[in-house]
């Protein structure tokens, strides 16, 4: 369209006539590039989300999202508006070109990545991403875009050669440096955590540090984030996971139980050895029988030749009650027996006989591991008065003094 013959009819100065008709001509390649965008962004991600349902394999809904034909359209403007405004000759062309340029040069970056952040969802809905995350990587690359895309802008707007600046730029490397250092000690710790496999998503770590307690949920070129288990989310930077000591409960999770490493304190004065009435009640037990019978003969024969009382050994009641625990919880399904269980006495103390149960629970969810404690303390308490025991606690009198 030749506005030049309209603008004759109004306007007599030819320098003004050229301008105006150029800015219109502009105006109006701008709006069909603005047009091209619109359908880019609303039509083209109609149709393709239609197609990708009816699909049976999911990378494609995972790649094509409506952010991705955002970034399409940003891309496919202004390299519309660069082909028509090519073919239109006006004294303030080159402006209007180099910003239509600088305009490609940064969607393609967006659209790249883009095209990156869908990749790395296709990759995350594989198995192995739990293992080899490569977030890590799509950040730096992104970074290295980004830097690459703020040279070719600096060489348009200047019309310097991008070896030139690339040659400026050495001086400055030191400021750039200090400027992405967080990027850089992120990108060095997450060689090391991937390579040494000291963390990664999905994993129960604690950080007393940085008051963390909770799963992985995320792992990237500067953070770490981890979601506690009052449901907060907390930001480590990721060299801090290296440069400072921290707790991975993967290695109980992969494992086939849980600890329980927990004591009760046995009054000392409740400790006595076992009468003949008491010695007869518990051999009736299904769990002590056997070994009270093997102990009672292996103490008759010790004690023959040992008339003096204080000579002859023995049987206690919380020795009895150590090995009733040990046999009770050798036959607790909740306890998993190819791991190491024992029940042994800790040293005395003002507070009395501390008796450790240690074991490891079958069941780890943490809900069914309390529980599993739980039910055995439980037992404990309630079964420590047949064996003549009671458990240590100040009484209300001496709280009140």
């Amino acid at each position: 369209m030749d506005f030049t013959s309209l603008l004759a009819n109004f306007i007599s100065d030819e320098k003004w006539i050229a301008f105006i008709n150029g800015a219109i001509k502009i105006t109006i390649i701008l709006l069909i590039g603005l047009l091209v965008y619109w359908i880019a962004k609303k039509w083209l991600y109609k149709l393709v989300f239609k197609l990708t349902r009816k699909t049976s394999t999911n990378w494609d809904d995972l790649m094509f999202t409506k952010k991705f034909f955002h970034r399409l359209g940003l891309l496919i403007a202004p390299i519309t508006v660069l082909a028509a405004l090519s073919t239109i000759q006006w004294e303030h062309i080159d402006i209007v070109l180099k910003f239509a340029r600088v305009w490609i040069t940064l969607a393609s970056v967006m659209m790249i990545s883009v095209v990156f952040e869908g990749a790395n969802r296709i990759y995350e809905s594989y198995p192995i991403a739990r293992d080899k995350p490569i977030k890590v990587v799509i950040q730096l690359i992104t970074i290295f875009l980004w830097c690459a895309a703020l040279i070719f802008t600096i060489s348009i707007f200047s019309n310097k050669d991008v070896s030139v600046l690339l040659g400026f730029l050495t001086g400055f490397v030191a400021v750039l440096m200090l400027i992405f250092q967080d990027s850089i000690l992120g990108f060095v710790a997450s060689i090391q955590l991937n390579s040494n496999n000291m963390v990664r998503v999905g994993d129960w770590i604690v950080m007393p540090s940085r008051n963390v307690d909770g799963d992985v949920i995320e792992i990237n070129l500067t953070t770490v984030k981890v979601q506690n288990w009052d449901k907060t989310i907390t930001t480590i930077p990721t060299h801090k996971l290296v440069s400072e000591s921290f707790t991975n409960w993967r290695g109980m999770e992969e494992s086939k139980g849980r600890r329980i490493k927990r004591s009760l304190n046995i009054d000392i004065c409740t400790i006595h050895y076992l009468s003949e009435e008491e010695t007869n009640r518990l051999r009736s037990s299904a769990l002590l029988g056997k070994y009270m019978e093997t102990k009672l003969k292996e103490l008759d024969e010790y004690n023959a030749n040992r008339p003096t009382h204080i000579d002859k050994r023995r049987m206690t009641n919380i020795g009895t009650f150590r090995e009733y625990l040990e046999s009770w919880i050798a036959s607790n399904p909740d306890i998993n027996q190819e791991m190491t269980h024992m029940v042994r006495q800790l040293q005395p103390s003002a507070t009395g006989v501390p008796l450790e149960i240690y074991c490891f629970s079958a069941r780890q969810a943490w809900v069914d591991y309390e529980r599993v404690q739980s039910d055995i303390f439980d037992h404990i308490f309630a079964v420590l008065d047949i064996f003549g025991l009671k458990a240590f606690q100040y009484s209300s009198t001496v709280i009140e003094k």
